[in-house]
């Protein structure tokens, strides 16, 4: 075994991975009829009247900001509470670093770097990891931080009873992880406290890729330790975490508005230069936008059609950084039995859900899911959505270049092709041209959240799919509401973006593999050889043997189609010129990664 210093940890990573008013009260009115009074002659007025010009002043643009809050403007939050275990969306990435430290997390690069850690040591095998913690490490109320913290936080995450499907896959190569999570051990073999400040783990294969995996924030045992797992989520400090361990203390979560966070007094580590953050919650890109350019936020993503608009603002500086995100529509096709087992109580090995889709068939069938891809144009998706700005894909495995699968369908657009494939799977066409399934018009939902872009995708597949004769109606949920709608079956084309696809190709694992959360809970996705061949590609650092793996993984991804594959698109910041300090990430969840050096000049 060696000790890794935190650069050749970083090198090891990127060498073996490269995952509003309410109506007035009506009122009572007297009518009353008045003479009317005809004036014949008008008689001359000797007062002169003085008429005063108003002059309407200029507006003053917002001043480069000298000090104060710092304000970040992102979207809604999807994640089922505010806690780093149900941690799904950009609000929650952006504000757990802050607060709850994970052991690693992701640089600018998206690469991951010690985090709570103070180094890692790695064996020659990647078969065991050892973290090693800081001694002087405390939670704000005083307790020590230490090793039975980190033990505990990863039992609960996994806990067959709270645990969520994100980490039951990021950890299925602990050693005793899965059997734990099945209800079937009482503890994880694989993961041990050595002493106070340092926590061993040990993989039952190799996986250089298992630093990618281990950004879940560690939570205090002595707070949430004697809770019963079935009672977690009504405990308060799940959406409320009053205990911290990081620079900055919790002081309020008030959803759809605002996440507020204060510097604290006495932190144990390197502490931060601003005072306090507010984490900025919209719905909405205009209203994003109308703040950033009013200076009542600080910094923000900008839309590429927005960049000129405010890259001639004096006081905002625009950042561009190459994305590593992706931009699909998922497809729903679960069948009878994948909704029914998921429907099933968790005691009985299901998820507890109330599910009530009727599945269609020809959804399950890829060639209709091959023609819909026929006939959507994701060059005009790039143009309308993403501006240009934006590198088309034909899977999630897009990065680094390496891993890129040259021989990959790209399907471009060919409505002829795509009648084809419908009707080999069994679609009908009437004398207009509408699609029929058994003689009824086809009907698809295109479900999203209510951000413009979002927006404007569904307006593009609706136009586009009625040149094949099918309906697409368009549904927009609030991203809280978001998650629960998918999982619920209201969508048969569910957008989603983002991820750090880009980073290293094992990151598609983490969506497409059987037990992956989108895959089992909304896609019903399930190819074994492309759960046999992920695991395959982090079992090995030899990088011709690794693009082997995933070349013939992105092929399966590219002609079994669960997804839409639009595109990756760059990432564009606007920061107010005041706020000095940042480097934006690559993936904009990771935005604050570097906070502590964040400063107001």
């Amino acid at each position: 075994m060696r000790r890794l210093s935190y650069a050749l940890l970083a090198i090891l990573v990127i060498v073996m991975m490269l995952t509003a008013c309410a109506p007035a009260t009506p009122q009572v009115v007297e009518k009353v009829v008045k003479e009317t009074v005809v004036v014949k002659e008008t008689v001359p007025v000797k007062e002169t009247v003085v008429v005063k010009e108003v002059v309407t002043p200029t507006p003053v643009p917002p001043p480069i900001k000298k000090g104060g809050p710092v304000f970040i403007g992102t979207g809604g939050m999807t994640g089922k509470h505010f806690n780093p275990i149900w941690m799904t969306s950009n609000p929650q990435f952006l504000a757990f670093p802050l607060i709850l430290p994970a052991l690693t997390w992701f640089d600018n690069n998206v690469q991951p770097i010690p985090h709570l850690a103070t180094s890692i040591d790695v064996n020659e095998d990647a078969t065991e990891y050892i973290f090693h913690l800081p001694e002087n490490a405390k939670w704000s109320d005083g307790t020590p931080l230490t090793a039975d913290d980190v033990v505990f936080t990863y039992h609960l995450a996994i806990h067959p009873v709270v645990g969520q499907a994100v980490w039951a896959n990021n950890f299925s190569s602990v050693k005793g992880a899965t059997e734990y999570q099945k209800g079937e051990a009482d503890k994880i073999e694989g993961i041990q406290a050595v002493d106070a400040h340092t926590v061993r783990f040990e993989l039952k294969q190799p996986n250089a890729a298992f630093l990618f995996n281990t950004y879940l924030g560690i939570l205090p045992k002595h707070i949430l330790g004697e809770v019963p797992p079935e009672e977690l989520e009504k405990h308060p400090y799940v959406d409320a975490p009053t205990v911290t361990s990081g620079p900055y203390d919790f002081v309020e979560f008030v959803p759809e508005q605002y996440i507020h966070l204060k510097k604290k007094a006495d932190y144990w580590g390197t502490p931060a230069t601003l005072d306090e953050v507010y984490i900025k919650l919209f719905e909405s890109t205009a209203t994003t936008l109308a703040q950033l350019e009013a200076g009542e936020i600080d910094v923000a993503l900008i839309p590429p059609e927005e960049l000129e608009r405010f890259e001639g603002l004096p006081y905002i500086e625009v950042a561009k950084v190459k994305g590593i995100g992706y931009y699909v529509t998922h497809f729903d096709f679960r069948n009878a039995e994948q909704i029914a087992q998921l429907n099933k109580p968790k005691d009985q090995g299901g998820k507890g859900y109330s599910i009530t889709k009727t599945p269609k068939p020809y959804l399950q069938d890829k060639r209709f899911r091959q023609a819909l891809a026929y006939a959507v144009d994701a060059n005009a998706v790039i143009q309308v959505v993403a501006g240009g700005e934006a590198t088309p894909i034909y899977s999630s495995i897009f990065g680094p270049e390496w891993a890129v699968n040259p021989n990959l369908n790209k399907y471009d657009r060919d409505i002829n092709k795509a009648k084809e494939l419908m009707t080999a799977a069994g679609v009908t066409f009437d004398e207009k041209g509408t699609a029929l399934w058994e003689g009824k018009p086809i009907t698809l939902v295109y479900l999203s959240n209510t951000s413009e872009e979002a927006r404007k995708l569904g307006e593009v597949l609706q136009q586009q799919l009625s040149e094949v004769g099918i309906r697409l109606d368009i549904k927009l949920v609030t991203s809280s509401a978001f998650l629960s709608a998918a999982i619920n079956g209201e969508g048969d084309l569910i957008r989603n973006a983002g991820g750090r696809f880009g980073a290293d190709p094992s990151v598609s694992s983490l969506y497409y593999t059987c037990k992956a959360g989108w895959a089992e809970l909304v896609i019903g996705f399930c190819n074994p050889r492309f759960d046999e061949l992920m695991s395959q590609g982090v079992a090995t650092s030899d990088i011709k043997e690794r693009q082997k793996i995933y070349w013939e993984a992105s092929a399966i991804l590219n002609e079994e189609l669960p997804s839409l594959f639009f595109y990756t698109p760059n990432v564009f910041f606007g920061i107010n010129k005041g706020l000095k300090g940042l480097k934006p990430s690559a993936d904009p969840g990771y935005l604050t990664w570097n906070i502590i050096e964040w400063y107001f000049e």
